[in-house]
């Protein structure tokens, strides 16, 4: 896990020495804050679905659905205050996961078939009641609403990073410190051995859900009150770029393997690439053409490590 976690953080720094190479701006502390507040919502997204990948699961495809599903629900309930509308917002990726964990882990199913399928009918019930147009907060506190995803602590730090790094911290400690994180851990590696050591195997596939769907709740909240608007597609290719930030942290998503602080180290090693093709003038699309072929990449090199470290302890 250590040896995962090198390496990822080495790719980090080499993107820190590229940057500095490329724009004598890049470690100012103004491009650094940028980097971290362009990243905050990849980082909560990535960090709830390595609970997913970590207990064996692959990854979970509603997260997009989950995302604008969150949108909705803060835009209509932001009338009844601000308080109720982050509850109800939050339950709304609380009760996703709870329905994704609960087939997945009782009647196991697929992750990949089943969470892809979720994200379509959530996308499609979406379009159908609301149809394809934005929608406005007209309601509330509409200028506290706006200000989630506006406002910097000490007039500097972006909101979105705080909650993205709390988040990850207590998701690491979780996951490396204590009881449920090593039940985790048993459940990605030997699944039928976890059954038969006692652990309620269901139960843990249902947690590690309801995290990655209160994860992208969060996310949509966020990105809700930074359009001031919700839209049935604001979580379209977030979950390519999480998975991404998953595999290049040295998750394996066979499971077992990997932590959260390596989520992290996979998260900035995006945003630091991102950056610097930004600041060479790249546009978004050969952004995503690059980002693209570093998830080609990494998911060979990963695999082909995992096969012969493998290979040679077996």
């Amino acid at each position: 896990m250590k040896k995962r976690n090198g390496f990822t953080y080495i790719i980090v720094f080499l993107l820190l020495i590229i940057g500095c190479f490329v724009s004598d701006k890049f470690l100012s502390t103004a491009n650094l804050l940028n980097i971290l507040d362009a990243i905050s919502y990849l980082g909560i997204l990535a960090s709830g679905m390595a609970l997913v990948t970590y207990c064996g699961q692959s990854v979970d495809l509603s997260v997009p659905s989950t995302i604008a599903v969150a949108s909705f629900v803060s835009i209509l309930t932001l009338k009844y205050g601000m308080f109720p509308m982050i509850l109800c917002t939050l339950a709304s990726g609380v009760l996703i996961g709870l329905l994704n964990g609960l087939v997945v882990g009782i009647f196991r199913i697929n992750t990949v078939v089943w969470t892809l399928a979720v994200s379509f009918v959530f996308a499609g019930l979406i379009r159908v009641i609301f149809g394809s147009a934005n929608i406005y907060p007209t309601e509330g506190n509409v200028q506290a609403f706006e200000r989630i995803s506006r406002y910097r602590i000490f007039g500097q730090i972006p909101m979105g990073a705080v909650v993205m790094l709390l988040l990850i911290t207590l998701l690491h400690i979780l996951v490396s410190h204590s009881r449920i994180g090593r039940q985790l851990k048993m459940v990605g590696c030997a699944e039928t051995v976890a059954q038969y050591s006692g652990i309620h195997v269901p139960g843990i596939i249902t947690m590690a859900f309801v995290g990655s769907g209160l994860a992208a709740a969060v996310t949509g909240l966020f990105i809700a009150s930074l359009s001031k608007s919700a839209c049935y597609n604001y979580g379209t290719g977030y979950e390519f770029r999480a998975i991404t930030a998953v595999v290049l942290s040295g998750m394996v998503l066979d499971g077992g393997r990997g932590s959260i602080a390596g989520v992290f180290g996979g998260v900035l090693a995006i945003g630091l690439l991102n950056n610097i093709m930004t600041l060479i003038g790249l546009n978004s699309f050969l952004q995503d053409v690059v980002t693209g072929i570093v998830f080609i990449v990494i998911v060979w090199l990963t695999n082909y490590t995992t096969k012969k470290s493998e290979a040679l302890n077996g």
